[in-house]
């Protein structure tokens, strides 16, 4: 798959995509999410904000989450 971020002026082709930190912000009950983009010629970090949960979350959710918010950046 190939991404475009606004705040990098290149396409993103084929990454390794891996969650590096989970920012839990318990008072609102919501999260952010520290994402690495691996390619073979360069790395791109990013954050994603709007995670939000009702009694609790598991990372497994946030991966999701995170996957389906990083197909909003799809080309």
């Amino acid at each position: 798959m190939t991404y475009k971020f606004p705040q990098f002026n290149v396409e993103i082709v084929d990454p390794r995509i891996e969650v590096l930190v989970i920012h839990d912000t318990i008072a609102k009950r919501t999260c952010s999410v520290d994402v690495l983009l691996t390619t073979e010629t360069a790395n791109f970090g990013l954050s994603l904000d709007g995670f939000t949960y009702v009694n609790d979350w598991n990372d497994e959710e946030v991966e999701v989450w995170t996957m389906v918010e990083l197909s909003k950046y799809a080309v």
